[in-house]
């Protein structure tokens, strides 16, 4: 699947509280390769993370129904799942994003520590609402790609997007990349990779940090391993 190109305005997140579960958020979000601004309080529109618990039955302790664009922390293992949350917030270009109410009303129903602490290791886009975008998908490729470093080759399931920064007229894209061998590279500390997908010429990418669900996140600049769309201006 290809996507077109967007030229997305740098996204604000408030990190309300002052304790060391904010503290730590604020420093994983400075680490993301998305173009994402931490602020004290939250403007309209903007996303916001309040070091406090989640209404009575919010969702996995994080999320309610009923508080669009606002999320809540209390437990150090929410912090890469929130991370999650937030990149694809920003790579879909969506205006808002809310708990589907389904799925906190499944939740209320059979949710326990021991599932919750399961499913903090892996964020589910299809559990939410993206407000502002026709679908969890558009703008995102998913598929298979090959990656290669020093001579050798892996292959890999690939879910990434990007965006054209106004600011440096670059394309910046990132992801997650799935697979055992990729995980052992970013074991082995290899960074620097080339994707290439079908019979595309391969491009430049970086290996970055591990997800909470064990995958790896890839970063690029320049031109994706994907086709993209043209341009309308």
């Amino acid at each position: 699947m290809t996507g077109p190109v967007t030229t997305p305005e740098i996204i604000s997140v408030a990190v309300i509280g002052c304790g060391p579960l904010a503290r730590r958020l604020k420093t994983r979000i400075g680490q993301s390769p998305m173009m994402i601004e931490i602020v004290d309080d939250p403007a309209p529109g903007d996303l916001a993370v309040r070091e406090a618990p989640s209404p009575d039955g919010g969702y996995l302790g994080v999320a309610s129904a009923g508080r669009p664009g606002e999320f809540f922390l209390t437990d150090e293992r929410a912090i890469g799942y929130l991370v999650d949350l937030i990149e694809h917030f920003a790579v879909t270009g969506a205006r808002s994003v809310v708990v589907r109410r389904t799925i906190e009303n499944e939740w209320a129903a059979v949710g326990s520590e021991r599932t919750r602490r399961k499913r903090l290791r892996t964020f589910r886009p299809e559990d939410y609402d993206w407000v502002g975008t026709e679908s969890i998908d558009d703008d995102v490729f998913d598929g298979d790609a090959t990656l290669s470093a020093d001579g050798d080759e892996i292959f890999a399931h690939l879910r990434i997007s990007g965006y054209l920064d106004p600011l440096d007229g670059l394309y910046h894209w990132a992801g997650t990349a799935f697979g055992t061998d990729v995980r052992t590279w970013k074991d082995d500390r290899v960074k620097h990779v080339t994707v290439s997908i079908g019979d595309r010429e391969p491009v430049d990418a970086r290996l970055a940090e591990v997800t909470p669900s064990g995958a790896v996140r890839v970063v690029g600049v320049g031109a994706p391993p994907y086709a993209l769309e043209p341009l309308t201006i």
